[in-house]
């Protein structure tokens, strides 16, 4: 089925961008943990330190967003759902899923359209003149790639549960 298909090819691409982001994560870590060392040796800092941090995290964070939901890496309390059937899991799921989808769609949308704004004033970083549509570029492509991963997951858990009723 193409759904199961999909859901395999999103989880592969939700894992590279997820450890592209974490790489991002220990490239700002290298460069706040030199840039302390600088102060200490050279008595000055990294130019441009501030920019490369914010940048990576970015990318981290965006980037991660997306394999937590494709790994189902959600909160749920086990008090409250130990009680529920498989079938009604699966459809809690579903919404759950279609609600994630309906966030992360709207508030990508929300993102591409200020991130237009920002490309088209050519925004940059304050010290290394980053363009920032490149920071905007993580968090719409994370936000979108979470939403379509919600989607292909409703889809999945309203097939389970309609295949375990029937």
């Amino acid at each position: 089925m193409w759904a199961r298909a999909s859901d395999k090819a999103l989880t592969k691409l939700t894992t590279a961008m997820a450890i592209l982001g974490v790489l991002c994560l220990v490239l700002a870590v290298m460069v706040v943990v030199g840039d302390i060392i600088w102060r200490r040796i050279g008595g000055g800092s990294f130019i441009g330190a501030i920019d490369l941090t914010q940048f990576s995290v970015m990318a981290a964070v965006s980037w991660s967003i997306p394999f937590a939901f494709s790994m189902g890496g959600h909160v749920s309390v086990d008090l409250l759902t130990q009680s529920f059937s498989g079938a009604a899991l699966r459809w809690l799921d579903c919404l759950s899923s279609c609600v994630g989808a309906l966030l992360t769609g709207f508030l990508a949308w929300l993102s591409s359209k200020r991130a237009l704004e920002i490309w088209s004033y050519g925004d940059v970083s304050q010290d290394l003149a980053i363009p920032m549509i490149w920071f905007w570029a993580f968090l719409v492509t994370g936000l979108a790639t979470s939403a379509l991963v919600c989607l292909v997951r409703a889809l999945l858990f309203a097939l389970s549960a309609t295949e375990s009723t029937s």
